[in-house]
């Protein structure tokens, strides 16, 4: 039997920071949105969400007269009344009774805060649920049974290892056709699951022609309702069956009903939408043909990787495989074009990345006077990186995910035992690999101790003023020294202003040959977010010259 994850299960449903990502050395320059389709788009999202009429909290509470910590307490015979309303336009049977009333409290008084988020995510997905129910025949109310599996958190989890929106067990899934592999699990595909969803609870209630005992049999399985009924002497009637149910599927139907009643008078509660991240029609999908790494695509798009990761679930280890199939990848409406405009650049972005590699313990740059501005090599540049806990991760899950120890981890998070909470933020050290650009008349580049402050970095000299002082006396060596001595880079400071599609990579990239790194860019700017960069914004660069 799976274990349901009722409204109390803890929700990661907040987007963060975004993940490290993945760059290219060279990228092309990122092409932008045709202007003129972006605005419709931007019409069309706008037409929906008007005529769908979302109210803000602000005016649902002006509406109700209620103040904005207030929990409402209604009798019995008002709340048995309100019921008799909402059992007349459906085909459920919605009874009041101590039960429900249990649960009603549970979602209407202890767990408010989370009931206002399962508000605000229904706009994410109820529009979706209500196309794919109507087009089975099933009643739409169906689509509150997601708050009572998951609380429409896409990638929940059950300890028994049901997942996604509706709580599939894997062998389930895999009956109604959702693939599970290492790479996608279409468990936590809203799509695919929605639709698997409603061809198992139609076949359920083709057993037993009747919903609540399709209800209890999607918990507990037909197995343990079909016994449950011969108990009962034949019955078949969820009340009266309950008893011989197992403990967990008792309170399924009742939660169940509680739910229509607080979705439906959620208003009359003081209860009101905790904005979402982003609603049903606000995004679309595109079909992929290749690799596509989220974090490389996340930062094409400069949008964060966890809110890409959230819209697309299904692939379990932040990429979209290249295996033959045919995939598709969700987006915000308003990424679609940039998408469209740069599919090819992402595709080589995810083809050429590779995993992070140990820094070199010497980097060398040879060119002649006619390569100069080529790369000529690589180093490496030491980041860091941050990681925003889920629920149900370990230091050593995300250990592993950064290439890093769980004693790393702990020492530069400050961490003393192995406790971590979802939503925590912690950092890590990454490496970023950057491309060295042969210089004019450049010289092989020989190991020179540290700079003595951040403005004067070493310059490479010619092999003479290399030697040892003590092979030589004093006299001979000042003898020797060259006519002229090799002047110390200058450090000049200016100003950039951030162009859509830019990235701190891209940036650095820009003004590399002057010495402009990622790193240099977080000194001088501090509080910069690189994974929200926002447009005209300007940013100091330190150049060397």
């Amino acid at each position: 039997m799976k274990r349901t994850l009722f409204l109390i299960a803890a929700l990661a449903l907040a987007p963060g920071l975004a993940a490290q990502a993945v760059q290219q050395c060279t990228p092309p320059p990122i092409a932008y949105d045709d202007p003129a389709m972006a605005e419709i788009d931007r019409m069309l999202v706008n037409a929906y969400l008007n005529h769908y009429c979302y109210t803000d909290d602000a005016a649902m509470l002006n509406a109700q007269g209620y103040a904005a910590g207030d929990v409402p307490a209604f009798s019995q015979e008002i709340m048995k009344a309100r019921m008799a309303t909402l059992d007349k336009e459906t085909p459920f049977d919605l009874v009041y009774n101590s039960t429900v009333q249990g649960f009603i409290d549970l979602y209407a008084v202890r767990r408010r805060e989370l009931s206002g988020r399962v508000l605000g995510m229904s706009q994410l997905y109820f529009p979706y649920f209500e196309e794919q129910l109507a087009k089975y025949g099933i009643p739409l109310e169906m689509k509150y049974l997601a708050i009572v599996e998951s609380a429409l958190n896409p990638s929940a989890i059950s300890t028994a290892g049901a997942g996604g929106l509706w709580q599939f067990m894997v062998s389930t899934g895999k009956m109604y056709g959702l693939n599970v592999t290492s790479y996608q699990d279409e468990r936590f595909d809203m799509y695919k699951s929605t639709d698997a969803a409603c061809r198992y609870l139609l076949a359920l209630y083709k057993m037993y022609d009747n919903w609540e005992l399709a209800l209890a049999a999607y918990n507990s399985g037909p197995g343990n309702v079909n016994k449950a009924i011969r108990r009962a002497g034949g019955a078949k009637d969820f009340w009266t069956i309950k008893p011989y149910l197992p403990k967990e599927t008792q309170g399924y139907v009742p939660a169940f009903i509680a739910v229509n009643y607080v979705m439906n008078f959620a208003p009359e509660h003081n209860l009101y939408p905790k904005k979402p991240l982003i609603t049903f029609f606000e995004t679309d999908s595109v079909t992929v043909q290749n690799r596509v790494l989220l974090s490389s695509l996340a930062s094409t798009l400069n949008m964060p990787a966890e809110d890409l990761q959230f819209l697309n679930a299904t692939y379990r280890k932040g990429e979209i495989p290249a295996n033959g199939m045919r995939h598709y990848l969700v987006l915000p409406v308003e990424k679609v074009g940039l998408f469209l405009a740069n599919e090819q650049l992402v595709y080589e972005q995810s083809k050429v990345a590779a995993p992070v590699v140990p820094q070199p313990t010497q980097a060398t740059a040879t060119a002649s006077a006619s390569e100069k501005g080529n790369v000529v090599s690589y180093t490496y540049e030491t980041d860091w990186g941050y990681h925003k806990v889920r629920s149900g991760e370990s230091l050593g899950k995300i250990a592993e995910k950064h290439n890093v120890s769980v004693t790393q981890l702990k020492k530069w998070n400050h961490i003393k035992g192995t406790v971590i909470h979802s939503g925590q933020k912690l950092k890590y050290q990454t490496r970023v690999k950057v491309p060295v650009y042969a210089q004019e008349k450049a010289q092989p580049v020989t190991e020179q101790p540290a700079p003595a402050a951040e403005e004067q970095p070493t310059t490479a000299a010619s092999p003479e003023t290399q030697a040892p002082a003590q092979e030589k006396p004093a006299e001979a060596a000042q003898a020797q020294a060259p006519a002229t001595t090799t002047a110390k880079p200058q450090v000049k400071y200016t100003y950039y202003t951030i162009q859509p599609g830019d990235t701190l990579w891209s940036i650095a990239n820009k003004y590399r040959k002057d010495g402009v790194t990622e790193s240099s860019i977080k000194s001088l700017n501090k509080g910069l977010s690189p994974s929200r960069l926002q447009v005209g914004q300007k940013i100091k660069l330190k150049r060397t010259t």
